[in-house]
């Protein structure tokens, strides 16, 4: 017997409500690891795609539908990057708010750039977690259990990683 997807049993305005909910926080969370809009939007289909296709497999007891959804799309990442090759500093995150005067556009466009190049003297973990948090706007619960550490340790590693960037940020004497 074939599994079904949700939309197959009648669940699309489910499915909708699911799209409209999380491809914001996708976008964004996939936008800051990749670096391109385009191939954000793309990656961000293909994390639907899968969700409808392994709807089934999800199990509610082992986590919350976000940490499933947001696992899924860390794996379409990692295919990604391994494929493609990884960009250092993301180019696009000027797109994702495009309601600026043009003034504000620049400063906040150096602003990103500094912070950005700020991120990349972290490691692989720190970054990701920077990502989940400010990018997903995951819960520490919910990076906890999708990177299978404490909740307490997800707090400890992000409050770590904030004084870092801090520290970074001011060796170039930059303050916000």
């Amino acid at each position: 017997m074939n599994a079904r997807t949700p939309v197959e049993m009648g669940h699309s305005e489910i499915f909708s409500e699911l799209y409209e909910k999380y491809f914001p926080k996708l976008y964004k969370y996939m936008l800051y690891k990749v670096g391109d809009a385009n191939a954000a939007e793309d990656l961000v289909s293909d994390v639907f795609e899968k969700t409808l296709l392994k709807y089934n497999t999800y199990n509610r007891e082992k986590g919350d539908f976000s940490t499933w959804l947001f696992t899924i799309a860390n794996n379409i990442i990692i295919n990604y990057h391994r494929k493609n090759g990884r960009q250092t500093v993301p180019t696009d995150l000027e797109k994702v708010e495009s309601k600026y005067r043009l003034e504000d556009l620049v400063i906040d466009r150096e602003l990103k750039e500094l912070l950005l190049k700020a991120i990349m003297c972290l490691d692989e973990r720190q970054r990701n977690i920077i990502a989940l948090k400010f990018g997903a706007c995951l819960t520490n619960r919910q990076i906890a259990r999708m990177m299978k550490i404490t909740e307490s340790n997800a707090g400890t590693i992000l409050y770590r990683t904030l004084m870092q960037l801090k520290d970074i940020l001011k060796e170039h004497r930059i303050v916000f």
